[in-house]
């Protein structure tokens, strides 16, 4: 019969064990979870393993004990002096919270691409307003008799998109919309790392599209129909990629301006923001798509009218306007604060020397 541990030793594991579920405890969020009297006995068992790792080692124990002390010390020691632990991803935190937090800390980003857009759309649409050929000419040849002959068939606006609809179905059409969207929501975030130069190339394209569409559509009096064709998902669909642009610009700006960092460091530290960005303009994107697969293309019912696809566009922009800004106001009991406002918040409790 196998003699039965020594008090001593049996109390060392008992030690060991309770250090390893509070390490288990605050490995996703940080110490922070704990509480004071769970700090204060976090130390004093890390204090304790450390002492007991050190004897381990002199008094040339087992392998395995030696490698796990270290192991634990070593985790431990991760906790305290490592900075950031590793975060769970939670959905409704992310998409609720840390989304509409990062637009308003970064709004002006989003602003600045708003306007890269906007400026040059302005121009060819005043400019193909008065001559069609300027659309085909600064944007893409052909636009101004493509706009003219569906003009002339008199079809409500939901047509120009139920032709192919029609052709391959609403769930391709909608596939297919959301991939190139993505792809150029992607292109203008990633193009960020040449200091916002190829992001700002990408917008003032955006731009061109959208002033020389509408400016031919001005140009044979019928402005209203050219919105009414791309409202119910194009507004949503615009402000996702001016945030992809943001997200482009806020990582150009690192790098032109990184202030007491290395560039290399801001531009990291930007492209953790702008990823949260970019998510946030990819939910976007996938629920525009949907709209321009399943709704844009309706030409009867109240789909039928400019109004009221005006105003479907509208009432969708303005539920997105809502959880960009509010979001985590409105659910805030839910998602509770930041995870760095609580970190702050929490003072230091203990000091392990």
């Amino acid at each position: 019969m196998r003699d039965r541990p020594r008090p001593d030793v049996e109390e060392s594991r008992r030690r060991w064990a309770r250090l390893a579920e509070l390490i288990a405890e605050a490995d996703l969020r940080g110490l922070r979870v704990l509480d004071a009297e769970e700090l204060d006995e976090f130390a004093r068992l890390y204090r304790q393993a450390v002492a007991d790792l050190a004897t381990a080692r002199s008094r040339g124990r087992d392998h395995r004990t030696i490698g796990y002390l270290n192991d634990l010390v070593g985790r431990a020691a991760g906790l305290i002096y490592g900075g950031r632990a590793r975060r769970r991803i939670r959905p409704v935190r992310f998409f609720f919270g840390d989304i509409p937090r990062t637009f308003r800390k970064t709004w002006h980003f989003t602003a600045a691409a708003f306007l890269a857009s906007v400026l040059p759309a302005l121009a060819v649409y005043m400019a193909s307003a008065v001559n069609p050929a300027w659309a085909d000419a600064l944007f893409m040849e052909g636009l101004a008799e493509l706009v003219q002959d569906f003009l002339s068939r008199d079809v409500p606006p939901g047509q120009y998109f139920a032709d192919a609809q029609s052709l391959i179905g609403a769930d391709n059409l909608s596939g297919a919309i959301l991939v190139n969207n993505v792809k150029v929501s992607l292109g203008a975030f990633a193009l960020g790392i040449t200091a916002g130069l190829g992001t700002l190339y990408m917008m003032i394209y955006n731009g061109l599209m959208l002033g020389a569409f509408t400016g031919v559509f001005a140009h044979h009096g019928r402005l209203i129909d050219g919105i009414g064709i791309i409202a119910p998902h194009g507004f949503l669909e615009l402000t996702a990629i001016f945030m992809c642009g943001g997200a482009g610009f806020l990582m150009g700006w690192a790098l032109i301006s990184p202030g007491d960092r290395l560039r290399l460091d801001a531009l990291g530290e930007a492209a953790r923001t702008a990823v949260v960005l970019l998510a946030g303009a990819l939910v976007m994107i996938g629920v525009a798509a949907v709209i321009e697969g399943f709704v844009s293309p309706q030409t009867t019912g109240v789909l039928a009218a400019n109004d009221t696809r005006i105003m479907v566009g509208l009432v969708v922009w303005l539920v997105a306007g809502v959880w960009l800004l509010m979001g985590d106001r409105l659910v805030a009991g839910y998602i509770g604060p930041p995870d760095e406002d609580a970190a702050q918040s929490r003072p230091a409790r203990f000091t392990v020397r």
